[in-house]
Order: C-alpha cells, then structure tokens, then sequence
C-alpha cells in the first residue's frame, strides 16, 4: 500500500507538472522552466526551479536564482539575481513576490528601468499600470556621477508615462539643488532646462550667468535669471516657457527677463548718454491660434537702455541689435482678412514709427462677375506717432488708405501669359504740414506682367548627390509699373512712413509699398530671368536642388541724380545634397559697374562629425566682413569649436573665438572658451568663458 501511494503520488506530481509546463494555455497557465530538475511540493503545493529559473506569464518574464510557485495561491516568490521584464520594463532586485491574478508585485532593494526613467530604491510595491517605489532616487536618463535626479520618500509610476512624487530633493550628481513638497509630471517632457555661463570680463569682473527653467504643469515651465557678477551686483528675472496644443487651438508663449541695480562702470548708451543704475531687459513672444480663422502674434523687447542685452546677455545681443515691439491679430475669412496691428517704442533710444493701432482690411482678388478681370481692394486707418531722437522733431500723423486694384490674366500660348493691371489710391492725412488742415492725395497705377515658363528634363542618376532625375525650369519675366503724380503733395505730409535703406529689390507694385508718405514718380521696367534646377523625392514630388534669379531694372524716367540702368540683382540658392549649402544675393550698379552689396553663405557638414560654415557681407562704404564657423568632433564627448570673423577695411579680425566641448554622459555639456576681439567698445579684448548645458531631465 505504502509503495502504491508513493507511486501514485509521484504520478500525480508529473501529471501537475506535465499540465503546467505543456499546456500552457489551460486556463492561461504560466511557464516554469529551469536548469535543474523541477522539484514538486506536495505539502505546500509549490513547484520549486533552481538554476536560472524562468517564470512566462504571457509578456511578463520572471528569471531568478529560484522561483517557487504556489498553484493555489497563483503566488510566485523569486529570489536571488531576479530579473523582471515586460515590455520595456525591467526590473531587478534580490527578492521579489508576484501575484498572478491581478499582476501585483512586491521587491526589496530594487532597481528599475522604464525608458527614460531608471530608478533604484529600498521597495517597491504594484503593477505595471501603477508602481509605488520607497526611499528611492529617479533618474531620467542613465544614471551616472554627473547626471541630474530626483531622491523622494515615495514615488508614484503611472503607466509608466506619468510620475508623482512626495518629499522630493532634486540632485546633480549627490549634490542637493532644491526641494520640494510634492511633484508631478508626465515623462514625456523634461523636468528642466539650464543654461549656464561662468567666466571674466574687466567691466563685469567674474560672474556667473544662468537661466533655468522647470516643469510646472502639462505645457508649462517656470523659472528665471539668477546672474551674479562682482563688479556689477545681482541680476535677477522671471521667465517661462507655454506651449499648448488641441485640436482648434494652439498656443507658444516665451518670457525671459532680468534685472539689476548695477553699481559698476555703466558707461553711456548708444546716444552717448550716462547709463543708469536700474537697468532691465524684458523679452516676451506669444503665438495663438483659435481656430482655422483667428491669429495672434506678439513680440515685445523692452530695454532700459541700448547696453543692458549686450552686456548680460551678449548671446541675444549678437541676433538682435535692433528689437521690435508689436502686436498683431489676424482673422482671416474666405474673401477677405481683417487685421489690427500696434507697433509700439518702449525704448527711448530708438526711432520706431508707432502704429497706435492700424486697422486693416483686405478683399483678396476675386473675379468680377463673369469676366475675365479680377479685382482686390485694401483699406486701413492708422495713428503714427514718432518720438523726437537723432535731432529730429517729434511727429504724429492721422491716415486713412484706400486701393483698388483691377487685372486680367490673359493665356497667350502653353507658355507665355500676360496680365495687364491697373490701380488706384487715395490716401486721407486728417493733419498736414505747417498746420493746413486735411490733405487728401489721389494717384494711379498702370503696368503688366509678361511671363514665359520652359522646361526639359534628363534621366540623370547619381547616389552621391541623391539625384534621380534632372528637370530644369526657366521662366523670363518683364513687369512694367508707371505711378503718375507720386509727388503730389509731399511738402504737405507728415512724413512718418518714409523710405528706408533695403538690400532687397524694392517693390514696384503700389499695393506693396509701404514708404506712403514719401511716394515719387516711378516709371520702370523690371526685366527677370527665375531658373529653378530639380529632382525626384524619394517619396513623392520633387526637391529644389538650385535656384538661380537674375532681375535688372530700367528707369524710364531717371529723376536728376538717378541712373537709368538703376541696378540688377542676383539670387542664389542651392541645396544640392542634404550635407551642403550655399546662398549668394548681390546687388550691382551697372552703370558706374560697382558692387553695391553682397551677402554670401556656404555651409558644407558630414553629420556629427564636423561642419563648416562661411559667411561673408558686403555693404559699399560701410563695411566688409568674413566670418567662419567651424566644428570637428573628436569623439563622442569631446568636440573642438573655432569661430573667426575678419574686417577687410580694418584689415584684422574683430572676433577669434575657441572652444573645446566637452560632454559628460547623457546630461550636460560644457564648452570651455576663449575669446579674442578687437575694436569692441564694451567687451575685452580677451576672455575666458564656461558654458554649461543641461542637455535633458
């Protein structure tokens, strides 16, 4: 009897064991597999897998020194080595409890992995869709000496794309930052964004620059400048960054302020005024977009003086010298668009036409009746205000505009159109010069447009330039415009909206010029020659490989001082190849065969191993310049920088600057830099800087 029940009973033990390991999908039974052979408890009814022990719960892998499973309770205990992974989730630790039924799981002394987010801690209990980690430190990139983190008591995985936190201290490295109660955010942004500097400059003495931003709710960062200079003081400012998108609705949203009672040498302003001690820069941008009809845009820099960006923030000085302020809101329908457009001068050292405000409205061209003609129509009411600076007088100037413009677009073979055009304006000053009263102006336009377009095409292959096929485009163009009586009336106009230096082809069409108040009589033929060179896309259409435009125009009635053949320019832009690029506009004078401006760019790069960029500008009698831009990267965390820009008429280089990146891990990036300049006002002739980037957290 005794020999009968061992014998059913080890049976029984590879009957369970056969059902377990080789029907699987009875009832969704897990996989226990092992190196060793499978010890069954009847007792305890367990199984026991020793030997890189493996438990298969569908996508849920267990792999541990050994593994004991409890058929009733649907238990499984790990132990020693344990490796859990599902997905992208991984888990180890020494120890660890999985329930079956509803996926629960406890471990101690755990390490944890659910892109981007790495964790290690004292416990952790939950499921996948919800994990609590104690005492644990989370980093949100590889862990590493240097690398940003966040040390909490207790943190909360939701899905692993959202987390919560309580009692946490943010880290660099196992340096304490700050502190907070409680935090929360998704893991598809990053916590923060810093940048900072550190270096000597004789006027600012040592100092260090930051700005940093941090998560603060879904589409949100808050934060600000902290500076600290030793020659100068304390600069401090708010800043945020919103970005939202739903369907209908998006909105981008920038503040980046700073300020500071500086008690150093302010030296003066570009008027050649003392500077004050309360100095500030505020730089806001806003986008909105509701819905498919209605825009707003707006850019606002407001300096206290024209110093304080060059001085505390020399990298937002470099793009923009001359800073613009307004505020504009776009609707747009399915004929028309109605805007509203407020320029305004925060800053007293510059001369800016205020627009307080002007309202516009514009019919887009639409067909009259039946015909063949095609007619649009503007109009707009503006206050302009212009503040006295530069010796001039302070003016303000009431106006409203109207223009009327009829055209008829004729086919005269498959390759040649053209369309006659005739405008009409009439401009209302509510106040004219030397106080007489109103002032209405009436002037007229008439011109065509001849346009030809060819094209022929080559079954040209070639892999280095990605080049599948070769179609060349070439289009002449000729448009004549003749505006009679520009003049009329000028000696009686406040001249706010005047003609100002352009290096582009200037407008000849009387519905694009914006210098109203100082018109002239034009007459001229603009004569162009547009070659567009293209190829196939690897998907679909085609990709602009080179553009080439020459344009020349003739004035048929020079005024005294004005040559007939008044200029020709020259556009290029060429993309051949995803590595290289190249840009040249050229301005010449024919007559007297002068260049009067030339503006060129090259930029040639072999992915991330090193690029080159070369630039040169060209102003007649103002200046010469050539500049260089070149990066080589040595290996993945080491990169060398070098920039150089050369002055033809002073004959030296203005600016030398050398850098040597440097990254560390996955976090940050420090550019260690020397700078070498000459004929500055404000900045050293040598300096020495640090800059550090928080790459993500």
């Amino acid at each position: 009897m005794p020999l009968f029940s061992s014998v059913l009973s080890q049976r029984i033990w590879v009957i369970s064991l056969w059902a377990f390991m080789a029907c699987p999908y009875l009832a969704a039974q897990p996989q226990l597999t092992s190196d060793e052979a499978i010890v069954f408890d009847e007792q305890a009814q367990s199984l026991l897998a020793r030997g890189e022990a493996t438990l298969t719960d569908g996508e849920l892998v267990i792999v541990a020194d050994r593994i004991r499973y409890f058929q009733k309770r649907k238990q499984a205990r790990a132990e020693g080595n344990v490796r859990l992974t599902r997905g992208r989730f991984r888990l180890v630790g020494n120890g660890l409890v999985y329930e079956l039924d509803d996926g629960r799981f406890e471990a101690e002394a755990f390490r944890l992995g659910i892109p981007p987010i790495f964790a290690a801690g004292a416990s952790l209990s939950g499921t996948i869709e919800k994990i609590t980690l104690k005492e644990t430190t989370v980093y949100f990139q590889e862990p590493g000496p240097f690398a940003p983190n966040l040390s909490a008591k207790t943190v909360t995985l939701y899905n692993g794309d959202r987390i919560e936190a309580e009692k946490v201290t943010f880290r660099v490295g196992k340096i304490p930052v700050f502190y907070l109660p409680r935090y929360s955010r998704p893991l598809d942004t990053s916590a923060l964004k810093i940048k900072a500097g550190a270096g000597y400059r004789s006027n600012l003495g040592t100092y260090f620059r930051s700005d940093i931003l941090a998560y603060a709710a879904n589409g949100l960062r808050l934060g600000g400048n902290l500076d600290a200079y030793s020659e100068r003081g304390v600069l401090i400012g708010p800043g945020f960054h919103w970005v939202s998108q739903k369907t209908g609705h998006s909105v981008s949203s920038n503040l980046n302020a700073g300020f500071i009672d500086d008690h150093g040498i302010k030296g003066f302003d570009i008027l050649d005024r003392p500077i004050s001690s309360d100095r500030y820069f505020v730089d806001f941008s806003h986008e909105q977009q509701l819905g498919e009809n209605f825009r707003l845009k707006a850019r606002i820099f407001a300096w206290s003086d024209s110093e304080v960006v060059r001085d505390f923030r020399p990298g937002l000085f470099y793009t923009n010298q001359q800073p613009d302020n307004f505020v504009e809101a776009v609707y747009t329908g399915k004929t028309f668009i109605a805007s509203a457009f407020l320029r305004l001068s925060p800053n007293d050292f510059q001369l800016i036409q205020e627009r307080l405000p002007e309202f516009r409205f514009e019919m887009l061209p639409s067909r009259v009746f039946r015909s063949g003609l095609y007619h649009s129509f503007q109009a707009s009411a503006v206050r302009l205000e212009e503040d006295s600076l530069y010796g001039l007088p302070g003016r303000q100037s009431d106006r409203m505009d109207f223009l009327y413009t009829l055209q008829q677009p004729l086919k005269i073979n498959s390759w040649i159109d053209f369309t006659p055009r005739a405008a009409l304006r009439l401009t209302y000053y509510d106040d004219s010069l030397g106080n007489r009263g109103s002032f209405s102006r009436l002037m007229g336009e008439i011109g065509f447009d001849l346009r030809g377009i060819a094209h022929a095409s080559w079954n040209l292959q070639n892999d280095l330039w990605g080049i599948d096929g070769l179609r060349h485009i070439i289009r002449p163009v000729l448009k004549y415009r003749y505006h009679p009586e520009g003049k009329h009336g000028r000696s009686d106009i406040v001249p706010i909206d005047r003609q100002v230096f352009s290096a582009t082809a200037p407008p000849i069409d009387l519905s694009d010029i914006r210098n109203i108040d100082d018109l002239t009589d034009l007459h001229v033929l603009r004569f162009g020659l547009e070659n567009l060179l293209q190829t196939r896309r690897d998907d679909y259409g085609s990709r602009d490989l080179l553009e080439l435009n020459f344009y020349h125009d003739l004035l048929l009635s020079a005024t005294p001082g004005e040559d007939e053949w008044s200029a020709s320019y020259i556009q290029l832009s060429a993309r051949p190849a995803s590595w290289l690029s190249m840009d040249l506009y050229t301005f010449i004078n024919p007559e007297q065969l002068t260049l009067r401006e030339a503006r060129a760019r090259l930029r040639i790069a072999d992915g991330e191993k090193w690029s080159l960029s070369i630039h040169t500008d060209y102003l007649q009698r103002e200046f010469d310049q050539y500049g260089l831009d070149y990066f080589y990267r040595i290996n993945p965390w080491l990169g060398l920088r070098a920039r150089l820009r050369y002055d033809a008429k002073r004959h030296d280089f203005i600016e030398q600057i050398y850098g040597l990146r440097h990254r560390l891990g996955n976090s940050w990036e420090i550019e260690y830099q020397v700078a070498f300049r000459s004929g500055t006002t404000r900045e050293d002739n040598t300096s020495f800087n640090i800059r550090l980037n928080l790459l993500q957290f």
